[in-house]
């Protein structure tokens, strides 16, 4: 009975370890920081689709992200809206300048 209860408690340790997916910890070198200067300063920020923020936020406080490649986009009523892809890698620390043009 003792060894069965033993095997059980290997055999759960073993699932619970190998089958759940490992988490991913911030501030461990897989991820790079983003300052961003825009204008005008309140536009939306988009990373990947997702909304991050208004633009003025990361002119002091960066904005994180995790090592690769994202597009950010930049939107604003009255304004044309602009791409930019950028690479992050590993701790990395870029500056992204925006000037958004106003639409006729």
């Amino acid at each position: 009975m003792k060894k069965l209860f033993f095997l059980l408690m290997v055999g759960l340790s073993v699932f619970w370890g190998c089958g759940m997916p490992q988490e991913t910890r911030r501030g461990v070198g897989n991820e790079g920081f983003l300052l961003i200067q825009a204008n005008p300063d309140d536009a939306e920020v988009y990373v990947d689709g997702q909304l991050a923020g208004r633009a003025g936020k990361y002119e002091s406080d960066p904005l994180e992200l995790g090592s690769g490649t994202h597009k950010v986009e930049f939107r604003k009523a009255g304004y044309f809206s602009e791409v930019r892809e950028i690479y992050v890698g590993n701790q990395s620390r870029h500056t992204l300048k925006v000037n958004l043009r106003k639409s006729p």
